[in-house]
């Protein structure tokens, strides 16, 4: 144990957990147990674990010598009272025997007036539930993740939309989102372009993709066959060129803040035959406590962080720039969900990102379009690097991993949340924040 992690063991935190991250795969678990709170299982959840390449196994005498790598609970057949006692009584008989970074998902009935007030509660519950969970198991690297989908749905897309949000939380790839709760809408009209044949490759647009996190973005989704179009500022130009160079993608230098910035991406979409994908993740900090903060310090973080993205989202749907079945990710922060003393600018930012997803989800919606935002915590960069030794330590630690994330975590949501067979997720917030201790 370093001398870091003594430290650190003495003011009660848990030596972190090596996490296992994805190389390029889902590295899905080879054995899932599915157990239930009561003795019927939710036909839309076995259709769609039916379609996905895994070992599912009902009964826990089955379970290869105890070792359990992935666990799914489906909580979405509520009856009455013991539906708690059949909860508490079947997990805790498989949690003695968790693996290193398992995997635990709960499926449960999204709140609404369709459901009993006594169901609503189990469905409440269980939010409280997980996240306690998640800061229990996390000292093994595990975690543990909360879908609720709509109740007694007969559309036809209920099973197909829960395919990528299970795979997604079962793999490697969400290494570093735990306490996590995803609301599924199977509603969507455009569930048929997964099954589409596109001649071309899909286009991905990342603002502030020179470095850091916006690399990392750029490299995962050129991974996945996008071609990558990285933006930013000029003063950027050379490093973005290099990191465009390395992924076979584009250059386009531009200020996001530009008020004609939407204009300009508009017009490069028409030379690609639009785009599929658009991250917002360019950014800044100007950090200074609101009685110091001086006013360009205000309007530079509010005018990049929000305003542009607002803007130029607004010039590519009006010029039909972002395709049929495409997806919007905006990078938002935990700072912007908890607060943070000397970045009232930055939280303020970050935090409309969060409700201006949240209120145009709908109508993005009716074009075929997805919009969900990526709430990163504390993310291993250059810039918490240069952070006080016991700061940088404190951010890394109060969490229930017990480490900071890298930023190929943010990517693989990103990436999650903006593919096409993710179509039932829009106006939603995934924190990557391995499930802050204290706090929001």
């Amino acid at each position: 144990m370093s001398l870091t992690n003594k430290l650190f063991s003495l003011l009660g935190f848990a030596e972190p957990i090596s996490l296992k991250r994805s190389n390029g795969t889902n590295h899905l678990p080879e054995n899932v147990l599915l157990i239930s709170t009561n003795e019927h299982l939710n036909k839309d959840i076995n259709q769609a674990l039916a379609q996905i390449s895994i070992n599912i196994i009902d009964n826990f005498d089955k379970v290869p010598q105890k070792n359990i790598e992935a666990l799914i609970i489906d909580a979405t057949n509520y009856i009455d009272e013991n539906s708690y006692q059949h909860l508490y009584v079947n997990v805790q008989d498989s949690l003695k025997f968790l693996s290193l970074n398992a995997r635990i998902i709960l499926l449960a009935n999204k709140a609404c007036s369709k459901q009993s007030s006594e169901e609503n509660a189990f469905s409440q519950a269980l939010v409280g539930f997980s996240k306690s969970l998640a800061k229990e198991v996390g000292r093994k690297g595990s975690t543990v993740n909360l879908v609720l989908v709509p109740k007694n749905d007969q559309n036809d897309n209920a099973s197909k939309s829960l395919i990528s949000p299970i795979k997604f939380f079962l793999s490697a790839r969400s290494a570093f989102v735990s306490g996590q709760v995803l609301t599924i809408d199977s509603d969507s009209q455009f569930v048929d372009i997964l099954t589409n044949s596109e001649k071309r490759k899909n286009v991905a647009v990342v603002t502030g993709a020179a470095q850091g996190i916006g690399a990392a973005i750029a490299s995962k989704l050129a991974n996945d066959g996008y071609l990558v179009i990285g933006v930013d500022i000029e003063p950027m130009k050379a490093l973005l060129a290099k990191t465009m160079a390395n992924l076979q993608g584009e250059c386009f230098v531009l200020d996001v803040s530009d008020k004609k910035a939407g204009e300009q991406l508009a017009s490069l979409a028409s030379n690609h035959g639009g785009f599929d994908l658009i991250v917002h993740n360019a950014g800044i900090t100007r950090d200074k406590t609101l009685a110091k903060m001086p006013e360009h310090y205000w309007s530079q973080t509010l005018s990049i962080n929000l305003f542009s993205v607002m803007r130029i989202n607004e010039a590519l749907c009006s010029t039909n720039s972002i395709n049929i079945g495409g997806g919007i990710v905006c990078l938002s922060s935990m700072n912007g969900i908890a607060g943070q003393g000397g970045q009232t600018n930055y939280a303020c930012s970050k935090a409309g990102i969060i409700g201006y997803v949240n209120s145009i989800s709908d109508q993005l919606s009716e074009d075929s379009i997805t919009i969900n935002a990526v709430a990163p915590g504390f993310i291993e960069t250059q810039m918490t690097e240069k952070m006080p030794f016991f700061i940088r330590e404190m951010g890394r630690r109060m969490n229930a991993l017990s480490q900071g994330g890298l930023p190929i975590d943010v990517a693989e949501t990103v990436a999650f949340l903006g593919c096409k067979s993710s179509f039932g997720i829009t106006g939603q917030t995934l924190r990557v924040c391995g499930l802050n201790i204290i706090g929001a």
